[in-house]
């Protein structure tokens, strides 16, 4: 798909120059998703979309990711022993297809990451080089987006909640536990935001959550 020319498209039955141009700009426009979505999209095993978006974060790259042994694969929170060697060596294996997508011209980076040095690689997936406490407002906290978000939150998808989290260097979970730094409720939080207030887990307003995060929302 990525590879279809204007050319081919329009030669194809019931593809008029309007159906034409509004795929080519949806194809385009998929070019340009950030490397943690293209490497879900993949398919790894052992993957979905909290551990690549924790692998692009960390390699930046899919030139890193791709020359990542089992142990600097490790160094990604959440990906240990059992689970790094079949990862590196199920990427190697879609080699062909990588390698057809960035000849297509699908981005490979992920934006706002940093490559990390080998002496200077930080656990939990997250790199600091060259990283400001205002770039990372949420380092170290692991939070949890629960409820319908409002405000400049509002038409923001879970998922890209989750990436905002990671973003400013924090770590999306999906439940409340005595492990949980911060509690996002908005509308409707119900059981989570019930279960936060139990164990005495910081809760924020949407609003608030804006604030924290503000240097990192367009």
């Amino acid at each position: 798909m990525f590879a279809l020319g204007r050319g081919q498209l329009l030669g194809l039955d019931r593809m008029g120059e309007t159906s034409t141009d509004n795929l080519l700009a949806a194809i385009a426009k998929a070019k340009e998703q950030p490397l943690s979505r293209v490497l879900c999209a993949l398919g790894v095993r052992g993957t979905g979309r909290s551990i690549s978006r924790r692998i692009a974060r960390y390699f930046a790259t899919m030139d890193n990711i791709r020359t990542a042994d089992a142990e600097t694969m490790q160094r990604v929170d959440g990906i240990g022993p059992e689970k790094a060697p079949s990862i590196v060596a199920e990427l190697a294996e879609l080699a062909p297809l990588i390698d057809a997508l960035v000849a297509a011209g699908v981005n490979m980076t992920e934006p706002g990451a940093t490559p990390p040095l080998a002496a200077d690689a930080a656990p939990g997936g997250q790199d600091t080089a060259g990283a400001t406490g205002a770039d990372r407002p949420l380092a170290d906290m692991t939070v949890v987006v629960t409820g319908a978000m409002t405000g400049s939150l509002e038409k923001l998808s879970r998922n890209e909640m989750n990436e905002l989290v990671e973003r400013a260097g924090g770590r999306s979970s999906s439940s409340v536990s005595g492990k949980t730094t911060l509690v996002v409720a908005g509308e409707g939080a119900g059981s989570k935001r019930a279960k936060a207030e139990q164990l005495g887990v910081r809760l924020a307003t949407p609003d608030e959550f804006a604030t924290l995060v503000a240097t990192l929302l367009d």
